[in-house]
């Protein structure tokens, strides 16, 4: 009988030949921070820098995990630092099978949107079978859920989880499914914006592995939607149910189930429902915890349709539309603030409202133009009786020669004159002068800013003395002024800065800590 071990960081349950864990990637064999100078990493980094030798240049392990091992290179070519992940290199070596994983990986590679990490390259020599990925300097979620001191705020789960819905959606209507999004692959750049990374490495994974179909599971159990636990075909659905834990452990700090084995856990998974997160957390807002509550519906067509609509139930203030190439969710409807795509950089996402004159409404365009004929049937008449008076010269006592119609329509006479030229036109009546009314001035409004602040490694940040949390702050709203920043961390130096904050012009900092003494 099998026995079962804790992960060193995360303790989740692991059979107890377990190398990594499934849920975090954590190393089990002890290594932990002091892998990079294991032996077998070294073979590993040994092997790959043979292979791209002239190519990149390999500096040091950044991370490790079941679905493999990633490496900080400079690019020799283009001379920039890149990520490179190296899969598990015990994985089949079938010419085929290798054409699967590359054909997947290289569809993923074709994913190009502000909050994905792109991939540069993707290769199968030497035995191994590699990404080259843009590398970014920061923290994940993970790291950021387990280190941190206070809850997160509702603002900032809100950010998180548009940005990452638009880029779902982006890889949805392309076709392509994460499979495995979990905080550990939400990554936070030096500004604080959310990239998603290992796009496409599930499947790729999968197909290199040899297995393919239904049947396989591949995923994180903890994030894993129901249907992707009883090993059934999956489609965006089941990354909108995953990114709905992820933001289910983000508002109340832990997760929806857990259990003393890989099996509870799906079957809770599988057949047990969610608590609403406001039931464990009530000063969340209730549009994201119903959003949440129904990204984790246990059928498919009873979550959102598209991965815009769950964004736009999150942040309706944000609403965002289905990008091309993929199916709207809904038909389109009048909204009152400017609709975006998944498309749109978070930078140039825009709050002024809309310019296009709204319709009229019928029964008023009716009643607006009843009122013009009747109108211009008045004007008409009385240019006919001015023209009578005063263009002929008569008198009112003078009988007419024949009687006058007046209900039947004419039209007016034209502005130069009227028939007989030689009269004078009649004088103008000059307006009595319009009395202006003082009214007192309309004081500005006040203007606002924000402050996105990210440090390496994390720390506690302060504007203007107050705490407002630990990194990464994004977009955190200030008046229009002078702030000062203050980044904190135990036996770390602290960094001061004083920024200058205009509306509509957001301040981003980055700071490296550096270790005191």
């Amino acid at each position: 009988m099998s026995t079962t071990i804790d992960c060193v960081k995360c303790h989740t349950p692991l059979p107890d030949n377990s190398k990594f864990c499934f849920a975090c990637g954590a190393d089990q064999t002890g290594g932990g921070a002091d892998a990079a100078t294991s032996g077998q990493v070294e073979s590993l980094m040994t092997r790959l820098q043979r292979i791209v030798e002239g190519k990149y240049k390999l500096e040091r392990l950044v991370g490790k995990g079941g679905m493999g091992a990633v490496f900080l290179a400079q690019d020799l070519t283009l001379d920039r630092e890149v990520a490179i992940k190296v899969l598990p290199p015990d994985i089949s070596q079938d010419p085929h099978v290798i054409k699967r994983f590359q054909q997947e990986a290289k569809t993923a590679a074709k994913l190009d949107h502000t909050n994905i990490i792109p991939i540069y390259r993707v290769e199968s020599e030497g035995g191994l079978n590699y990404f080259v990925m843009k590398y970014i300097a920061g923290v994940s979620l993970e790291d950021v859920l387990e280190q941190k001191k206070a809850p997160l705020t509702a603002d900032y789960i809100q950010r998180v989880v548009w940005e990452a819905a638009c880029a779902l959606g982006h890889a949805h209507s392309r076709g392509i499914v994460h499979r495995d999004v979990k905080p550990a692959n939400i990554m936070f750049d030096h500004d604080g914006k959310v990239m998603l990374t290992d796009f496409g490495i599930s499947k790729a994974l999968q197909a290199a592995s040899g297995f393919t179909g239904t049947g396989m599971i591949i995923g994180t159990p903890h994030y894993m939607a129901p249907e992707q636990a009883k090993g059934q075909a999956v489609d965006g659905r089941a990354d909108q149910y995953s990114l709905g834990v992820v933001a289910y452990r983000m508002i109340t700090g832990q997760l929806p189930f857990s259990g003393d084995s890989v099996h509870t856990i799906l079957y809770k998974h599988i057949f047990e429902e969610v608590q609403a997160p406001k039931t464990l957390r009530g000063d969340i807002p209730e549009a994201i915890s119903a959003a949440v509550k129904r990204a984790m519906a246990k059928e498919p067509e009873q979550r959102f349709p598209t991965m815009e609509d769950l964004a736009t139930a999150v942040w309706p203030e944000q609403p965002v539309s289905a990008a091309k190439g993929g199916r709207p969710a809904t038909p389109p409807r009048p909204r009152a603030k400017p609709v975006v795509t998944s498309e749109t950089p978070t930078e140039h996402v825009s709050t002024v409202a809309p310019t296009t004159p709204l319709p009229m409404p019928r029964a008023v365009a009716k009643k607006s133009r009843a009122g013009l004929i009747v109108g211009a049937l008045v004007v008409a008449v009385l240019g006919v009786g001015g023209y009578l008076v005063l263009g002929r010269g008569k008198t009112p006592q003078s009988p007419p020669s024949q009687p006058q119609q007046a209900a039947a329509p004419v039209t007016p006479p034209p502005q130069t004159g009227g028939t007989d030229s030689a009269k004078a036109p009649p004088r103008r009546q000059t307006p009595p002068p319009r009395r202006t009314v003082a009214t007192p001035p309309v004081a500005p409004a006040e203007e606002y800013g924000t402050i996105t602040v990210n440090a390496n490694p994390f720390g506690t940040v302060f504007i203007d003395g107050a705490e407002v949390g630990t990194t990464p702050i994004i977009l955190y709203r200030v008046k229009a002024g002078r702030h000062t920043i203050r980044v904190e961390r135990a036996g770390y130096k602290t960094q001061t800065e004083t920024v200058q904050v205009d509306a509509n012009n957001p301040v981003r900092r980055g700071y490296t800590l550096i270790p005191e003494g």
